[in-house]
């Protein structure tokens, strides 16, 4: 499945599976990611977006992003660090690890 409907509120909500990331070295923590690949439609070319692209999407309640362990889905979230700089992480999930950083490079 590539997007899904969530209720946020009133309205539905699309969310896209990432399917991949980037980031400057493969051992790069999930604060490094500098951009998320994912489909919008079955026929449309895989969009890479800038980090800071879906961290004001997901802010504004625009899109949601999700990523699929096994059968489940973990949703993303933005978090921030003490300077202020916003970063992406998976919500908390019975691996305790974040989900993005087992996708592939973009």
């Amino acid at each position: 499945m590539i997007a899904l409907s969530l209720l946020n509120g009133k309205e539905n909500l699309m969310s896209f599976e990432v399917i991949c990331i980037a980031k400057p070295d493969v051992n790069s923590s999930h604060k490094e990611i500098t951009h998320i690949g994912y489909y919008e439609s079955i026929n449309q070319p895989k969009v890479i977006i800038p980090i800071e692209d879906a961290i004001k999407r997901i802010e504004l309640y625009r899109r949601a992003f999700h990523v699929y362990i096994g059968r489940q889905i973990a949703l993303l979230k933005v978090e921030r660090q003490q300077d202020g700089r916003a970063f992406i992480s998976t919500l908390p999930d019975e691996t305790q690890k974040d989900n993005l950083l087992n996708l592939p490079l973009c």
